[in-house]
């Protein structure tokens, strides 16, 4: 038990001294994104989806890229993970967002009420929208998590490569876990 006990409270002091600031992952992410927007695979598409497992990792990357994505990059940003949905765009409804990141794919043109100037360009999601959704509007996909599940990796993949697609190529990112 005791050795147990060092071993957990040494995990929590590594634990601690964890921060934003020295998240490495998150810093790859913004350069992907940052990169993404700047040099679109399609003329104009600045659109990136970011699937992850979980909707606390989901949040926190919301909560870490909000500013940065309005400020730095001018662009909008939004979160769907289980019931929260989050955006900086229109109202902060499931199917709201996902019409405002695929405004062309779901026929916004046709739909009364909703603004048909601007969009989100960036979309966080839990695998809550892998199945079903039409969002081919985006072009790059980052699968922040790789999920046991091949399946998973494939439905996520799905949500943008589908027939109908306006892009003329499409990317999938994933990031791997590391040794530590």
């Amino acid at each position: 038990l005791k050795k147990d006990k060092e071993a957990l409270y040494d995990l929590y002091l590594r634990a601690k001294d964890i921060d934003p600031s020295r998240d490495a992952k998150l810093f790859d992410l913004k350069n992907l994104i940052e990169n993404k927007i700047k040099h679109p695979l399609n003329d104009g598409n600045k659109k990136v989806i970011v699937f992850t497992a979980f909707a606390d990792t989901a949040n926190y990357l919301y909560n870490e890229l909000l500013s940065w994505a309005k400020d730095t990059l001018q662009v909008n940003i939004a979160l769907v993970a289980g019931s929260v949905s989050k955006t900086t765009f229109g109202k902060a409804e499931y199917s709201n967002i996902l019409t405002n990141f695929s405004p062309v794919a779901k026929n916004r043109d046709k739909m009364k009420g909703m603004s048909q100037e601007g969009s989100i360009d960036i979309l966080i999601a839990t695998d809550c929208i892998s199945e079903g959704q039409n969002l081919q509007d985006c072009d790059y996909l980052v699968n922040y998590d790789i999920h046991w599940n091949p399946v998973r990796i494939i439905q996520r993949f799905g949500r943008i490569d589908r027939l109908g697609s306006i892009n003329n190529a499409i990317q999938l990112v994933n990031f791997w876990p590391t040794k530590d």
